[in-house]
Formats: structure tokens, C-alpha cells, sequence
């Protein structure tokens, strides 16, 4: 991918697989959907807190819109994560903004089966102690470190090092720390107040 396409800046760090719910109420990103809706494009989110001298993000499509307000012109979307990307430069020809993005891709080409299994032995491992059991017989075992964060709310710093690294390994052994630590805080609350699977991980820092 070395294209141009739509870009939202948002608070937020946006990872493959993962589906996140969208309010669109400003004047220029009502327009930017209207574009993607009416050309089936894509559209990239970017951190707005972003200090990089490289601004990463991840392109996204809309999967479902729930409402459209006619009287105001606003959407509820849900978006899927698809493709990392690194912006090379902005375009500002139309009321919404514009990159120039080329993919970034994994430099490693050697996955680590081990390492995967080691890291789903783990998340496994936390949703036993949340009790659920039956969520572990709804899915097959995840097959990469994304597919494993788009089941958890994974805190922003986590996810900004997730989205820039190179390598599937790395990932996985990140995801290895934050799931050890949601087991020792379990471990800790000796069957008191627990949390839902999909906040365990926002409470620890990477």
C-alpha cells in the first residue's frame, strides 16, 4: 500500500482485528464517511498524542453503520482494524484530511509457534479465573498476537508499542507481561471483585 487515503486523528490507538464503536459528529469527518461510505474506502486513524518523528497508524473499514441522524447528518459506526501504515505526508485539498501512507510491515519472518502457545496458555489461564469457561469453548485458539489483543482492552502506551513493532515475537512477549500481571492481580483478589476479560489488561502499563 502507498496511497492516499482519508485520515482520523483520534485519542486512541487502533490495532489490526480489533472493532471499535465510532460517534461522527464534527462537520468534516461527517463528510469524510459520507466519501468512504459512498466509494467503500478505507480510512486511517492516527494518535493525536503521537510524538514520534513517525506517525504510525492503521487503516480501517466501516463493518456496520447503526444510525444515521438525518436532521444533523450524524453516524454511529463500528470499524474494524486492518493495516499498519507509516503517513509520509498530509493532503489538505478536501475539508477532511489526507495521507500519503505506505504500509509497515513485520521485518521478522520467523514466527515462533511456541511463543504463540505460550501466550494463549496464558490468556486462557485468566479467563478460567474470571470464570469463563464457556468463552474458551466459543473460539479456536487465536493465531496471532493482534487476534489476541482485539479480545482485551489493552492500555494506550501497550498498544502504541504494539502497533510500531517489527516483529510478531516481540508482540507476543509484551502480551506475555500484561497477562502475568492481570494473573497475579486475580490471584490477589481471592475470588473478590472480578473484572470483565475485556478490562483486565488496561490497568497495567507496559
Amino acid at each position: 500500500m502507498n496511497d492516499k487515503i482519508p485520515i482520523f486523528p483520534l485519542p486512541l490507538v487502533v490495532l489490526p482485528g480489533e472493532k471499535i464503536p465510532l460517534h461522527i459528529f464534527e462537520e468534516k469527518y461527517k463528510k469524510m464517511i459520507e466519501y468512504c461510505l459512498k466509494n467503500d474506502k478505507k480510512f486511517g486513524i492516527v494518535n493525536t498524542k503521537n510524538n514520534d518523528s513517525l506517525i504510525f497508524g492503521c487503516t480501517v473499514s466501516i463493518e456496520k453503520v447503526y444510525s444515521e441522524d438525518q436532521s444533523t447528518g450524524e453516524y454511529d459506526i463500528i470499524v474494524a482494524g486492518e493495516e499498519r501504515f507509516i503517513v509520509k505526508s498530509y493532503n489538505h485539498s478536501k475539508s477532511f484530511k489526507e495521507a500519503y501512507v505506505t504500509i509497515w510491515e513485520d521485518s521478522d519472518i520467523f514466527h515462533d509457534s511456541n511463543s504463540l502457545q505460550k501466550t494463549n496458555a496464558l490468556f486462557y489461564e485468566v479467563l478460567l479465573k474470571l470464570g469463563e469457561t464457556t468463552q474458551i469453548s466459543q473460539f479456536e485458539a487465536p493465531k496471532s498476537s493482534y487476534e489476541i489483543c482485539s479480545m482485551l482492552d489493552i492500555n494506550l502506551n501497550a498498544k502504541k508499542i504494539l502497533l510500531k513493532s517489527q516483529s510478531e515475537n516481540d508482540r507476543l512477549i509484551l502480551l506475555r507481561r500484561l497477562l502475568k500481571k492481570a494473573i497475579i492481580k486475580l490471584d490477589q483478589s481471592k475470588g473478590g471483585y472480578l473484572q470483565s476479560v475485556e478490562h483486565i489488561a488496561a490497568q497495567y502499563e507496559a
